[in-house]
């Protein structure tokens, strides 16, 4: 196996985490065998890698986890378990389990590796899936096992693959543990939620229906508590007049410092120079507020910088959160969708990447997906490059094409880079599920080629994105089940999800499968 680290994005995550990160992660760690099949062989083979060197390599390539090792035997770590679950963060079992799965069932994530060319006559990968014994089957009686949150994944610890299978071997185990230290991360989280209005129903823009359809009674009480039950993640909220107040004490030279960075790294600028900073100082005082109740997540619904109702003082928040904090890794979403944001926040702590929250429609006849909103992260890849961006008015402003009136406010378009593999997804925790599907990037301006300029039409920010069968996506379309918006992420994210789906206790639907 080599020995490699597969967690360098974690210096991404500093500005991220730096208010939390104050312990690693502990992974309670047990063999349960030997390794190897030796029947008949006369014992280890010479080239087998021993429980010291697996451990060793595991230590090398797992930065911020600790490894606790068990040194006794199968019910004492059972024991264990049980009676300190709250002292561990997941759970790594290397080796078989010998006819008793308990130890896998702790409702803990939990890692069970299988060593290759050992009897795999212990090793039930349809419970570990399903956490469900069939009732047709031959044997009666036994345990009754619920709350698995098992991944699997094996080493060839005799080394008979060759060296490259190996370290896919490895890899995908490194890689597996680190979601692990990911849902601690993310149970971190505490979400600063600036509201639009004092009774404000979360995510009411979200989900459509018709006429006769309304929000249960008691929604949001229902919504905050199965958030919190399923992520641990605190929602803090903020009423306007303290976003109106934070406004009103800002830095204005800073904020024209800002706007200044913002318009010299533009490839294009149409909005005035007044309205960017409007916007700068808008995100001046969220980023205030973000620090004075010690959020790493932002989200907003409001439109306006006082409260007055006067057009002059709307703005929209979509290029302080792209420009100001997503730059940052802070995530940042301009509606208050704690799905969505969470969303984007697992998104970068898997991957070191920002998402685009976004609106989408389908185009049957082109075979495209056409997601649009009025931000997008210019930093796509989550590094130091920097897609080619435009800051243009707001395509809601009732001014738009007027730049020079005060209410224009500012939107962003970006160009997501052709050929690219983009996730397309949504966590739902009403429901515990997971949506997602995949695609490529496509120019749009070469398939709508007629008429005014895409860029213009609707939302200024979009992604095009080409589908196989855009039609078997369109018929899952339910926008009073799952709502109207969802996540764009760069990059193939389908098997990530997938594993950490088990770890969250969420159910996966491949909208495109």
């Amino acid at each position: 196996m080599k020995k490699i680290s597969c967690f360098a994005l974690l210096i991404l995550f500093s500005a991220f985490f730096t208010f939390a990160q104050s312990n690693n992660t502990r992974v309670f760690t047990i063999f349960t065998s030997y390794g190897c099949g030796c029947t008949g062989s006369g014992g280890a083979p010479e080239t087998f890698t021993t429980h010291e060197e697996v451990m060793e390599e595991l230590r090398e390539s797992c930065t911020g986890i600790d490894f606790i090792e068990w040194e006794g035997n199968h019910p004492s770590a059972l024991a264990e378990l049980t009676n300190h679950k709250n002292s561990y963060d997941g759970v790594l079992i290397i080796g078989r389990l010998n006819g008793d799965y308990r130890l896998a069932f702790t409702g803990l994530p939990t890692i069970v590796v299988y060593n290759l060319f050992e009897f795999m006559d212990a090793q039930p990968y349809h419970l570990f899936a399903t956490g469900k014994m069939p009732e047709e089957s031959v044997l009666k009686g036994g345990k009754g096992y619920t709350g698995g949150r098992i991944l699997t994944a094996q080493l060839d610890r005799r080394n008979l693959a060759s060296p490259a299978v190996r370290e896919a071997m490895f890899n995908d185990l490194v890689d597996k543990i680190r979601l692990i230290q990911v849902v601690k991360e993310l149970r971190q989280t505490r979400i600063l939620m600036i509201k639009n209005h004092e009774n404000e129903t979360i995510a009411s823009v979200n989900y459509r229906g018709d006429h006769n359809q309304s929000f249960p009674e008691g929604f949001n009480e229902t919504y905050l508590s199965n958030f919190t039950d399923l992520f641990g993640v605190e929602i803090v909220t903020v009423e306007p007049h303290e976003f109106f107040e934070a406004y009103q004490t800002t830095d204005i030279r800073k904020a024209e410092e800002i706007a200044d960075e913002w318009v010299s790294n533009a490839r294009k600028v149409t909005a005035s120079m007044p309205e960017i900073v409007k916007t700068a100082r808008a995100y001046l005082a969220m980023d205030e507020l973000r620090e004075k109740y010690d959020c790493n997540a932002v989200s907003t619904h409001i439109r306006t910088v006082s409260g007055s109702g006067e057009l002059a003082e709307r703005f929209w928040p979509g290029v302080a959160l792209e420009l100001g904090f997503k730059t940052r890794g802070i995530m940042a979403v301009c509606q208050n969708y704690p799905d969505l944001l969470i969303s984007q926040v697992l998104a970068y702590l898997m991957t070191g990447r920002p998402s685009m929250l976004a609106d989408f429609m389908y185009d049957i006849h082109n075979s495209t997906e056409i997601v649009l909103h009025s931000g997008i992260p210019i930093n796509p890849y989550g590094d130091e490059r920097r897609v080619p961006y435009s800051i243009v008015p707001h395509a809601e402003s009732p001014v738009r094409d007027i730049p020079e009136e005060p209410g224009s406010s500012t939107g962003l378009t970006a160009e997501w880079p052709e050929g690219e593999t983009v996730t397309l997804w949504e966590i739902h925790s009403l429901l515990k599920r997971v949506r997602l599907h995949t695609g490529e990037i496509v120019d749009g301006h070469a398939i709508y080629t007629g008429g005014e300029d895409l860029d213009d039409v609707m939302c200024t920010a979009k992604i095009i994105v080409k589908h196989d069968d855009i039609k078997k996506i369109q018929r899952e379309f339910q926008p009073y089940l799952y709502g109207i918006h969802l996540n764009a992420t760069l990059g193939d994210m389908r098997e990530q999800l997938k594993d950490i789906a088990v770890f969250l206790g969420l159910d996966v639907i491949e909208t495109d499968r």
